[in-house]
C-alpha cells in the first residue's frame, strides 16, 4: 500500500482516504469486486485517477485499506497483559462484535460476492494477518514446544473459521454460542 496505515496525516489526506473506502464499500454492496474499475470509484468519489493512484497501487491496495480501516476498531489495549486463553477469547469477543456492527455491510458484500471469492479470501487473509500478529503478541507466556507463530496462526484461523461461518455463512448466532462454538473447537476432540 503507498499508503501507510496509522502515519500521520492531514485533513486533505483524511478526507480523500475516507472518500475512496466508502466508495469502495458502496460498490462492493452493489457489484462483484472483479467488475469495479478504478475509473468507476474515481467518478464515484469525484476524485481524479491521478489522485487515486497517490494513495493505492490498484483497486486491491484500497481494498486493503478498507479491512484495515475496519480491524482498526478492534481494541486491544487490556488484551497483552492477560492470560493466554483470556487473551484469546478478548480477541474473539472484539472481532465478533466488529463484525457484529458491520454485519448489514457484510451481508451486502456477500451477495455480490460468495465466500470462496478471491474478494472474501482476500478479506479473510488480511484478518487472519492481524489477528495473528495480535495473538502472537499476546501469547507469549505460554509454555509448550510448538512455535509461538505456528500456535498464533492456529487460534487466528480457529477464529475466523467461527467468524466466517456466523457472519459470512449469516448464520444467527449470539455471542455466547459462538464462544462455545470457538472453545469446542480448540479443546474437544472430535
Amino acid at each position: 500500500m503507498k499508503y501507510a496505515p496509522g502515519q500521520k496525516m492531514n485533513r486533505n489526506a483524511a478526507r480523500t482516504l475516507a472518500a475512496f473506502s466508502e466508495t469502495m464499500f458502496i460498490l462492493l454492496g452493489e457489484k462483484e469486486f472483479d467488475k469495479i474499475t478504478v475509473n468507476e470509484i474515481c467518478q464515484r468519489c469525484d476524485y481524479p485517477r491521478a489522485t487515486f493512484y497517490n494513495y493505492f497501487d490498484d483497486k486491491y491496495d484500497l481494498a486493503d485499506y478498507c479491512w484495515y480501516q475496519l480491524s482498526k476498531d478492534i481494541h486491544l489495549d487490556i488484551v497483552q497483559a492477560s492470560p493466554s486463553n483470556e487473551a484469546l477469547l478478548s480477541v474473539f469477543d472484539e472481532a465478533f462484535q466488529l463484525f457484529s456492527t458491520q454485519r448489514d455491510l457484510l451481508n451486502r458484500i456477500v451477495v455480490h460476492n460468495p465466500i470462496d471469492s478471491p474478494l472474501i479470501t482476500h478479506f479473510l487473509n488480511h484478518f487472519t494477518r492481524a489477528m495473528t500478529s495480535i495473538l502472537a503478541d499476546c501469547l507469549t507466556q505460554r509454555q509448550g514446544h510448538t512455535p509461538l507463530s505456528l500456535v498464533a496462526q492456529y487460534y487466528a484461523n480457529t477464529v475466523l473459521l467461527v467468524l466466517k461461518w456466523v457472519f459470512l455463512g449469516q448464520h444467527d448466532t449470539t455471542l455466547k454460542e459462538a464462544r462455545t462454538y470457538l472453545e469446542e473447537l480448540l479443546t474437544k476432540p472430535f
